[in-house]
């Protein structure tokens, strides 16, 4: 058997082995040991495969963060220049309307701070007073306009300069969490790469026959209905046989959140990228509520997922070694969480 044959047919031997345990179901003797015996060899690469998992679904997950921490800093420094513009613009009008206000406050000083009883002292006849009253009416009016419109711009450009602090303060704490998450990045990702290494040596070590045992899986075609959970699982579907490689987000290579991510975006549906981030996306529902389109999550971590298809299987991208593949839940191990991101 090709090397490559051999390592597309490993994970489902992975599931029947546990099944296999639990249950106390015997395989007959030919090529695939009995799940209950697999050798220590076997036991010791599952091991190793979920150790791995989880420092990948770990370093995603700083990815991701990395990402929100990235696009928050975008938004707060054009949220910055918007505000700064705005305040910019209400000074302008500050100053524009503060001229005005001078310019009337001279005039008051220059005569025209007159009441309608001085104007009517110094009117020679009924018209002329009437004109004196109209004249101070009409000051009195624009120098009141004058002076709500100097508050109100002076409001604005305090408001608008408050805004630019804020989302300058925001920028500058958003910069600071993505350099220290993008530092930490690269120690995570060594730690994956390590743990990856271990997998791949372990699994290599294997011999023939162990590699052959741990097939398993099945094929099955894509589901009838519509809607997006249903669109989500049929582009999950037909990506049975991809290869998975830890960390691989797609179209051509998965691990397991990466399946779960690209599927979903396929129907138009955005998750991030590790199972650490969308464990908390969506709605919780129970195992007894589950539909096609639903996501578990698996082992105390979370850090396994795949899409339940009905009928108590999932599709999902199983460890180092083993394709894309349908399997039962129950052959999984623990249920931690069940998540629905689409009706």
């Amino acid at each position: 058997m090709s090397s490559s044959k051999l390592k597309r047919s490993m994970g489902g031997a992975l599931a029947a082995t546990v099944v296999a345990t639990a249950v106390g179901v015997s395989s007959p003797p030919a090529v695939a040991q009995p799940p209950g015996n697999a050798s220590d060899a076997q036991k010791q690469l599952k091991e190793l495969g979920r150790q791995a998992e989880e420092l990948t679904e770990t370093y995603k997950k700083a990815q991701d963060d990395h990402g929100k921490r990235r696009a928050e800093l975008d938004q707060a420094n054009v949220d910055s220049e918007q505000a700064g513009r705005v305040a910019g613009q209400a000074r302008a009008d500050e100053q524009q309307f503060r001229t005005g206000v001078d310019r009337l406050v001279h005039a008051s000083y220059q005569g025209a701070r007159l009441n309608k009883l001085s104007a009517l002292l110094v009117s020679e006849s009924p018209d002329e007073f009437l004109d004196r009253s109209s004249a101070l009416d009409v000051l009195a009016k624009d120098n009141n306009d004058a002076v709500k419109a100097l508050a109100g711009a002076t409001n604005r450009a305090e408001g608008a300069e408050r805004q630019a602090q804020d989302a300058r303060g925001r920028a500058e704490t958003a910069a600071a969490e993505a350099a220290r998450i993008e530092g930490e990045i690269a120690g995570k990702k060594d730690a994956m790469d390590a743990q990856v290494a271990k997998v791949k040596e372990q699994y290599n070590s294997l011999s023939e026959q162990e590699q052959e045992s741990m097939s398993g899986g099945s094929n099955v075609g894509s589901l009838l209905g519509s809607g997006t959970a249903i669109e989500a699982v049929n582009a999950a579907l037909s990506k049975q046989g991809s290869p998975y490689v830890f960390g691989a987000k797609g179209p051509q290579q998965f691990d397991c959140s990466g399946l779960v991510a690209w599927s979903f975006r396929q129907a138009g549906v955005s998750l991030p990228s590790s199972t650490q981030s969308q464990i908390s996306e969506g709605k919780k529902v129970s195992q007894s509520d589950m539909k096609p389109g639903d996501v578990i999550f698996f082992y105390s971590s979370g850090s396994h997922n795949g899409i339940y298809i009905g009928n108590g299987k999932i599709v999902h991208a199983p460890t180092e070694g083993q394709d894309v593949t349908v399997e039962e839940v129950e052959y999984m191990g623990q249920v931690n969480s069940v998540r629905r991101f689409a009706g």
